[in-house]
């Protein structure tokens, strides 16, 4: 066979295995999409807002997202879970115990700051109405809503923020996921007290709630740690290293969002499985080694962050272990093993964060993630 017969019958198999696996690909596309314009999104804001000002607008949409995570009670992923094996009425207790409890959790919020409070509210229903998308197996929608999302949050925030400012921009991010909610809003009008599916339910929805508070701990939680104790220059080195882990997170996150409903329903993706760990791997040869040119050129102030960035993406690799650990074993409804693998990183990462920081500086932030990653994803693949 011929070499130009070669590469096309390589890109008919892959063109093959797209059509097979289209699920994949749009979840792949949708979380792609919204992490890349997630990122332009803040770097728009970094280039036309003072310091403090950044800081303040952080400040507040993340004081939503922690409150946001725990008036969610777990129920999303129990949507995903059981409607993907056809429980129907999940969907609609689950939707009308949400409403009550993000409703108590943002009025909590209103004297802080009513805008925290309405972005929560947004972030609640917003996150049912994707798990909703995601239990139908829906996964062309998936990607059109969670692209569209972050089209109009950019849009408006900026907008909005040269009419009034700060608020605007909170507002803005308030209204993406508003108006993106349209499928939990339209349950509301099948509003219930009964909640005889969920009763049955209650311990993977237990675990599921924890595994969300402490998914939010783990986005936020670092950063408190190294700003108390090691000032705000070793935070900026490395919350830019944790954006590009970020970043190529979109793996594992898209690998998770698309075999938990597979799992769910009984269907083993064993091929996506191999190309998720080949695609980790190869993003954290390629991060490792372009990282030094990329923030030359594009971030010549933070060159002393170079070493973390590429520590630091090597924790991608642990780090989609864990993803397919973690489908696989809420698919089967083993949830306690994901809650403790994320007790379990929690942990890790607060000691090794204060210890390595310590003794080893910027260099031993990056090491302290890898190391909480790969514990994590030990013992989350030994129990799957």
């Amino acid at each position: 066979m011929e070499y130009s017969e070669l590469i096309q019958e390589r890109i008919r198999t892959l063109l093959d295995f797209i059509k097979r696996e289209k699920g994949f690909a749009y979840t792949t596309i949708g979380n792609l999409s919204s992490t890349i314009l997630g990122a332009l999104f803040w770097f728009i804001l970094a280039s036309i807002l003072k310091v403090s000002e950044y800081g303040e607008v952080n400040y507040y949409i993340a004081f939503a997202v922690i409150p946001a995570s725990i008036a969610s009670l777990g129920l999303n992923t129990t949507v995903i879970t059981y409607l993907a094996k056809g429980d129907e009425e999940v969907v609609r207790e689950a939707d009308s115990i949400i409403l009550l409890s993000g409703l108590v959790v943002a009025s909590a919020l209103i004297p802080i700051q009513w805008t925290i409070s309405i972005i929560t509210v947004a972030l609640v229903f917003y996150g049912m109405a994707i798990a909703e998308i995601l239990g139908r197996k829906l996964y062309s929608e998936y990607a059109y809503t969670v692209i569209l999302q972050r089209i109009i949050q950019i849009a408006s925030s900026i907008i909005l923020y040269f009419q009034i400012g700060i608020i605007g921009i909170l507002l803005g991010y308030f209204l993406g996921p508003m108006l993106l909610s349209y499928r939990y809003l339209k349950n509301l009008r099948n509003i219930t007290f009964n909640i005889n599916s969920l009763r049955h339910k209650v311990n993977f929805t237990l675990h599921s709630y924890g595994l969300n508070i402490i998914g939010s701990l783990s986005t936020y939680l670092d950063k408190i740690i190294i700003g108390s104790l090691f000032g705000f220059y070793a935070l900026g080195l490395y919350q830019l290293g944790f954006q590009f882990l970020m970043l190529l997170a979109i793996i594992p996150g898209s690998l998770y969002t698309y075999l938990l409903p597979e799992e769910s329903s009984g269907v083993n993706r064993v091929g996506i499985k191999i190309l998720g760990l080949i695609s980790s791997v190869v993003l954290a040869i390629s991060t490792f080694t372009l990282s030094p040119y990329i923030v030359q050129i594009l971030f010549p102030n933070f060159i002393n962050a170079i070493e973390l960035i590429q520590i630091m993406s090597i924790a991608i690799i642990p780090l989609t272990i864990s993803s397919l650990a973690n489908a696989k074993l809420f698919g089967e409804e083993k949830s306690k093993y994901a809650f403790t693998g994320g007790l379990i990183y929690i942990t890790t990462m607060v000691i090794t964060l204060a210890i390595f920081g310590i003794y080893l500086g910027i260099t031993g932030l990056a090491i302290a993630i890898i190391i909480s990653q790969i514990v994590r994803a030990m013992y989350l693949w030994s129990k799957s």
